[in-house]
Formats: C-alpha cells, sequence, structure tokens
C-alpha cells in the first residue's frame, strides 16, 4: 500500500467533521430564529432588521406561490397515471378522502389552538366598529365557481 493511501484512509472526510442535523431540528431553529428576531425587531425599534425580516419573508411567500401550483398540477398528474395499476378504485378514493379529512382536522385544529392562544391581532386597537360590511355578499355557487380557473394557464401565471 501507498504512502497516500494509507493516509486518506486515517483522516477522516471533511463532510464527515460537519454534523448532519435532521431536517426536522433545521425547521425548528428556523421557527425559533424568526421568532427572535421578531421580538428583537419589535422591542427595540430595529428597523434595518425589520426592512430585511421584511423582504425575505416576501421572496420566501412569492416563492412558495410559485412552487404550489406545479406541485399540486404534477401530484395530480402523477395520482392519475398510477390510477390505471390499482384493482379497487373505490377502496384508494375512499382512504384518500379519509386520510384528506383527518389531515385537514389535524391542520384546523392546529390553526384555531395558534389562534386562540396567541390572540392575533389584540395589539391593533380596532374594534368591530373599525369595519364596514361588503357591499356584495357572494352565494356558495359564487364562491365555488370563482376558486375554478378558466383556464389551465392562468392559475400557473397569476400571483
Amino acid at each position: 500500500m501507498s504512502a497516500s493511501a494509507s493516509t486518506q484512509e486515517t483522516e477522516p472526510k471533511a463532510s464527515s467533521r460537519i454534523p448532519k442535523v435532521p431536517f426536522w431540528a433545521q425547521i425548528v431553529a428556523g421557527l425559533v430564529l424568526g421568532v427572535v428576531l421578531g421580538w428583537v425587531t419589535r422591542t427595540y425599534d430595529v428597523q434595518w432588521l425589520y426592512t430585511t425580516l421584511d423582504k425575505v419573508g416576501h421572496i420566501f411567500v412569492q416563492l412558495l406561490k410559485l412552487a404550489v401550483a406545479p406541485l399540486v398540477f404534477f401530484a395530480i398528474l402523477v395520482s392519475i397515471t398510477n390510477l390505471r395499476k390499482v384493482n379497487n378504485a373505490a377502496r384508494l378514493a375512499s382512504r384518500t378522502l379519509l386520510w384528506f379529512m383527518i389531515t385537514s382536522l389535524i391542520a384546523v385544529a392546529i390553526g384555531l389552538a395558534i389562534g386562540l392562544v396567541t390572540n392575533p391581532g389584540a395589539g391593533t386597537g380596532l374594534t368591530p366598529k373599525d369595519g364596514k360590511a361588503p357591499e356584495h355578499a357572494g352565494s356558495w355557487l359564487d364562491f365555488l365557481t370563482g376558486i375554478i380557473p378558466t383556464d389551465v394557464i392562468t392559475p400557473f401565471t397569476e400571483l
């Protein structure tokens, strides 16, 4: 064995020195960092930090909007193409609806819990008298027809 080969075996690789942080931990760390930076911005009135967080947040939301439509489209497309491999489509449909209802219920429960705990809008000083009634209230049919796009391209091009 050559000297260079034995040196490579004894030295750890550069990538193995850096600890791998699980994705969930990265998400939690990002959430905590965001809360801390937001608190610092509000408490100490740091304008440059407010502007930076506002821009980064706006860009992040725009990127999410950009990614959602193609992801949903291709998820539906892949699901439809895999349907021909399914022997019992009714069982698949019922399981899909059940999972959709369960995950939706969990998401709504989490959203309501966060809303009740954090009481958003409490510091705004607005009262119900400050609001005004909408000029036109549509029906459920108007709502349903409003969420259905008129063509395939428009949902992918509008923000």
